[in-house]
């Protein structure tokens, strides 16, 4: 098992570093917060976010988005439609979203804004095998719908993230593999020191009993000696005496 970690663990570092040469990350966190200021413009919409799929965690956090900071919504990949998004691996249009529960109800609560349409992408690694994130546009403005059009735009897009995003993906994997490894071997030192403990106390309280032993064994046993009153003669003394 931990063979199988170290080898998916130094798979990852590899794959990082090789992401990590091609990149900037200040660089790139501008890139990203550029295209999310000039996509709502593209699309006529009101906002757009950019997430990260954390699959150590199971969640999925905002990245960049339209007056919003960075991890400023996280969410469970469960529930809700950018979570829907990256498990399926298929782009969601959806609208009337005030009469359909979800997270998307509590974003709302939390950050003031009314969502009523939603447009939203999978951003997929480079080689197309893993979803590592997704691109999610909110209200198209004047009254209009988003359109299949609006849909392979943002696949464009997402296209041209992939190894921004990938490059955060793969590192946060990384990371939650080196804390299970380090929790694992704590554990396991642990467990030995409990056993080591457990050992000890077991041998001294056989060295223990092993000393206490012959004192209970190898004594006879005592024989009964019928009382003698004084007088020496099993009698009692006369007055005189």
């Amino acid at each position: 098992m931990l063979s199988s970690a170290k080898h998916r663990l130094d798979e990852l570092s590899s794959r990082q570093q090789v992401l990590s040469d091609e990149l900037n990350p200040t660089r790139e966190s501008k890139f990203l917060e550029f295209y999310v200021r000039m996509i709502p413009r593209m699309l006529n919409a009101e906002r757009c976010s950019v997430f990260i799929h954390d699959v150590v965690n199971g969640k999925i956090w905002l990245k960049a988005g339209t007056a919003l900071q960075e991890r400023g919504i996280e969410v469970s990949v469960k529930n809700s439609i950018v979570g829907e998004v990256i498990s399926s691996g298929k782009p969601v249009i959806t609208s009337d979203l005030q009469s359909r529960d979800g997270t998307h109800k509590s974003i709302d609560t939390t950050t003031g804004f009314i969502t009523r349409e939603i447009i939203c992408v999978p951003i997929r690694s480079a080689d197309g095998s893993t979803i590592t994130g997704a691109i999610q546009v909110l209200n198209k403005k004047g009254g209009g719908r988003f359109t299949e059009e609006d849909q392979s735009f943002l696949e464009e897009v997402g296209e041209h993230f992939q190894a921004i995003v990938e490059s955060i993906y793969v590192g946060q994997e990384a990371i939650g593999m080196t804390r299970d490894a380090v929790t694992t071997a704590g554990r396991a030192v642990l467990l030995g020191g409990i056993a080591v403990f457990a050992s000890f106390l077991v041998i001294t309280v056989l060295g223990v009993y092993g000393g206490l032993q012959p004192w209970f064994v190898d004594k006879p046993p005592a024989t009964w000696q019928p009382y003698t009153p004084p007088g020496g003669d099993g009698r009692a003394p006369s007055p005189g005496r």
